[in-house]
């Protein structure tokens, strides 16, 4: 049913359960894309509850969903979705100069920063594939390696952590 959801474009009914609401919850969604990001399989949807588009975690789904109608919450209506932003990565500036050419030559960097394009839905997934914490810096610069140069940019999209 989810996969045909989103093929046709059509409403789900489905039971869910997050962190902030650990019981059981029946929520109607637009689902328009799975998405894998290197940890867990998400499906992006339209979410009637809180009128916005979100991701929902799909080990998080319970029962059988239930197919309803078209919605006209579609993947073109999902700006977050459409719309690409860059994440652009440089090595930390806390190292040396020898350091930060190991990481650029790791991590394949040009002029000292690797620019990485991303839907704006997905940057906190990228940042998280770079084991990047957005809201801290790690103690020790050779722990991080990475950071983000842009990342005042980016803070819209993580907002949801």
């Amino acid at each position: 049913p989810l996969l045909k959801a989103c093929r046709e474009g059509l409403r789900l009914e489905t039971e869910y359960v997050s962190f902030n609401t650990p019981n059981v919850e029946v929520r109607l969604i637009a689902p328009h894309t799975l998405v894998y990001t290197g940890m867990r399989w998400h499906v992006r949807a339209y979410c009637e509850k809180n009128g916005q588009y979100r991701d929902f975690v799909l080990s998080r789904l319970r029962g059988q969903p239930d197919l309803l109608d078209q919605s006209p919450n579609t993947r073109e209506q999902d700006e977050d979705w459409n719309v690409e932003v860059p994440v652009i990565f440089e090595p930390d500036g806390r190292l040396n100069a020898a350091q930060k050419a190991i990481i650029e030559t790791d991590f394949g960097m040009t002029q000292g920063q690797l620019v990485v394009p991303s839907r704006r839905a997905l940057v906190k997934y990228v940042l998280q594939r770079y084991q990047i914490d957005h809201r801290s810096l790690a103690m020790l610069p050779e722990a991080q390696q990475l950071v983000v140069s842009n990342l005042k940019e980016l803070k819209p999209w993580l907002l949801s952590d």
